[in-house]
């Protein structure tokens, strides 16, 4: 692996470098034009020339197995770092007792999931409430007709609740003098 890391970093210099003096020697010719006087347009053409050859030796260097080599180690190094960091925090957490990212992501996940079912359960309720309204709104009604008097609904509903309680205390209290 060594080795391998020292090769890395002589190929990484040899960029560096080869960058470095390109850009050097570019700035050298032309820092000797100002915007207030601009090249005769032989030298444009040869700056346009040489920006090509830039260029193209560039272009070649990037696509050399060794550059591409060279960035494959980077990136790896790059994940297997972060790797490494990621299962370094999580040992500290584990020392410390703390919780870590995945844990808090895994009770935020389960709290959700009960939400969610707590919903489709009220959901469910509020169907069986509102059918069972419906259910005594009509049941008022017919009521109602039967003993022969126009009532309205809800005040039916109202007073089948209050006669239903009056029944259900008084059934008790029959119970409770028989005991």
């Amino acid at each position: 692996m060594d080795d391998r890391m020292n090769q890395t970093l002589e190929q990484a210099a040899a960029f560096q470098k080869l960058w470095l003096d390109t850009f050097g020697g570019m700035a050298s010719v032309w820092s000797q034009y100002s915007p207030d006087a601009p090249p005769p347009e032989e030298m444009r053409k040869m700056r346009s020339g040489m920006l090509k050859a830039v260029a193209g030796a560039w272009d070649e260097f990037i696509r050399t197995p060794q550059f591409m080599e060279m960035m494959k180690v980077s990136l790896n190094g790059a994940l297997d770092m972060r790797r490494m960091a990621r299962d370094g925090i999580n040992k500290i957490h584990e020392q410390f007792e703390t919780p870590t990212k995945e844990d808090l992501d895994s009770i935020l996940l389960a709290i959700r999931h009960v939400e969610r079912r707590l919903l489709e359960a009220l959901e469910g309720v509020d169907d069986r409430v509102r059918t069972n309204t419906d259910r005594l709104e009509k049941l008022a009604e017919h009521l109602a007709k039967a003993n022969g008097r126009a009532a309205k609904p809800k005040e039916s509903v109202q007073g089948l609740s209050k006669e239903a309680g009056a029944r259900t205390e008084a059934a008790g209290k029959r119970k409770a003098s028989t005991n």
